[in-house]
C-alpha cells in the first residue's frame, strides 16, 4: 500500500539511456537536487545519512516567478524501484488549495542499459472551487513541471555516465597492458550503459 494519501494526478514518464543504478545514484543524493530539479535553487539541509524513509530535506525553490522554501520527506525508499515524498511544509500556498501534497519516482529497468522513469504528483484538492482549478489551470502546469524534473534527471544521469565512462577508459590507457584492471578493455567488467561508482 503506498504511503501518498492523496488522489494521483500527473503521471509522466521517460526513458534514460543508463541502467537503474545509475539512476538511482541520482535520485538517492539529495544534496545533488538543485543540479537537475530546475525549480530548486538550493539545497538548504538535508538528512545526513542519506535518503531513507524519514529523511527530510529543505529547498529553496522558485515555481514561476516566486521564490520560497518547501520541506520534503521520504515515505517510500525501495533501491533501484522506487522513492516518494510528500511535502510536509510549504511557502508557496499549495497547502491552501491541496491536501496530501507527494509524489514518487518509479523505475523500470527491465532492459539492463536504458530505465524508464515515471513521475506520479499526489494531491487532493480542498474544495469544489479548486477541483475545477485543478482541472482547468494547476494540472497542466503540474505536468509541465514534471516534465521539467524528468528532463533534467535525464541529462544529469546520461552525463553522469559519460564522465564515467571516459574516466574508466583513461584508467586503462594509461596502465601497461599487462597490469590492466579485470575487464579493461573489454565488455566483460563492464556495467550495461554506465559505470555506476
Amino acid at each position: 500500500m503506498s504511503a501518498l494519501l492523496g488522489q494521483e494526478q500527473v503521471d509522466t514518464s521517460i526513458v534514460i539511456e543508463a541502467p537503474p543504478e545509475a539512476v538511482w545514484e541520482v535520485l538517492a543524493d539529495s544534496a545533488q537536487l538543485a543540479d537537475w530539479v530546475p525549480a530548486v535553487e538550493e539545497v538548504l539541509a538535508c538528512s545526513p545519512g542519506g535518503e531513507e524513509v524519514g529523511a527530510t530535506r529543505t529547498c529553496a525553490a522558485k515555481l514561476g516567478r516566486r521564490s520560497g522554501t518547501m520541506v520534503e520527506r521520504c515515505v517510500e525508499f525501495i533501491p533501484m524501484t522506487r522513492i516518494a515524498y510528500i511535502v510536509d511544509d510549504e511557502s508557496f500556498g499549495m497547502r491552501r488549495m491541496f491536501d496530501h501534497y507527494g509524489f514518487a519516482l518509479d523505475l523500470d529497468g527491465s532492459r539492463s542499459a536504458r530505465t524508464k522513469v515515471t513521475l506520479r504528483t499526489f494531491y487532493t484538492p480542498r474544495s469544489p472551487v479548486y477541483s475545477v482549478t485543478n482541472r482547468l489551470v494547476m494540472r497542466r502546469q503540474f505536468r509541465g513541471v514534471c516534465r521539467g524534473i524528468l528532463e533534467g534527471l535525464k541529462s544529469s544521469t546520461e552525463a553522469r555516465c559519460v564522465s564515467s565512462q571516459g574516466r574508466s577508459r583513461s584508467l586503462s590507457a594509461s596502465r601497461p597492458a599487462g597490469d590492466r584492471l579485470p575487464g579493461a578493455g573489454d565488455d566483460r567488467g563492464q556495467r550495461s550503459g554506465c559505470d555506476v561508482r
